[in-house]
């Protein structure tokens, strides 16, 4: 894992349900700097929810969506959400590397697993192949986000403010 590269933006990256956007807006305000979730461009720009459009769209075109919407950001000084599955992207993550520092929102697979299961997986807009287990999603995306992140921030027994408070303390330090 490398260190804070100082670059202006911050993006956040992890599994779905880990607290990106929540925290995200936290941190965009503490910073006094815009926050924008990729998520919800996607959905504005084609009038769905993710869920409907990964269901319409099929998990492959969907994921072009998503790294379509990453690599048309064009912003600095920004807080960046990005949507669990952008790591498939290559294209995406490479981008946001040269416009942001890469924050992992690590999250324990138990832990997860009873975020998820409170919610409903299909109307949350999860890419995953049909007959893939959740925790082989975990550990194939896991691989993936360690690999693109400039630093790791563990979720686990921690509080939102406590998770906001590290990040904002990484970056108003730098």
């Amino acid at each position: 894992m490398s260190e804070i590269r100082n670059k202006s933006n911050i993006a956040l990256i992890g599994m779905p349900a880990c607290g990106k956007s929540t925290i995200g807006v936290i941190v965009a305000e503490a910073l006094n700097r815009p926050f924008i979730d990729t998520d919800s461009i996607i959905q504005e720009i084609n009038g769905k929810p993710l869920w409907q459009l990964l269901e319409d769209e099929g998990r492959e075109p969907f994921m072009r969506l998503e790294s379509d919407a990453v690599c048309s950001l064009a912003c600095t000084n920004s807080v960046i959400a990005t949507g669990g599955s952008v790591v498939y992207s290559e294209k995406a993550m490479e981008y946001l590397k040269s416009i942001a520092d890469i924050i992992f929102m690590e999250i324990s697979y138990p832990a997860i697993a009873k975020r998820l299961a409170e919610l409903d997986i299909q109307k949350r807009g999860v890419v995953m192949d049909n007959g893939k287990t959740l925790l082989e999603l975990y550990e194939e995306r896991d691989r993936l986000y360690r690999k693109y992140a400039d630093y790791t921030v563990s979720t686990d027994d921690r509080t939102v403010e406590e998770l906001a408070a590290r990040l904002i303390g990484l970056f108003r330090a730098s």
